[in-house]
């Protein structure tokens, strides 16, 4: 996928931070069995028809251009409140689980309460 179909995005949103920032992070790979069409998903294709992403080895990589875009995104206020969101999150979902409340035992019985319908008859 080499191709520019499209002109690129005048600014990065939703439909395209998503791929860019697997590509960056190494994780955008073809996936024929999800994707059966291209391999990756309809917002990849669309990044590489913008000029943002291209075949790299087993899956797409970043473009210069789709680099400096994601790069002035991640530097605006919105790519840092979106970027700051993201890591409490993960945070939040790494941190170990709060310690539950403590169980209840049950109290052992004595021995007289053992037979309590036995012993008055």
């Amino acid at each position: 996928m080499t191709f520019s179909f499209e002109q690129p995005p005048a600014e990065l949103t939703w439909y395209h931070l998503g791929p860019l920032l697997d590509a960056e992070a190494g994780r955008l790979k073809y996936n024929p069995e999800q994707y059966t069409v291209h391999g990756v998903s309809n917002n990849a294709v669309a990044c590489c028809w913008a000029g943002l992403l291209v075949d790299g080895d087993g899956g797409l990589v970043l473009t210069e251009l789709g680099r400096g875009m994601l790069a002035d995104w991640k530097a605006s206020p919105a790519g840092q409140r979106w970027l700051a969101e993201q890591a409490a999150l993960e945070e939040e979902t790494s941190a170990p689980p709060a310690p539950s409340a403590p169980t209840l035992q049950p109290v052992p019985e004595r021995a007289d309460q053992l037979d309590l319908f036995g012993a008055a008859s």
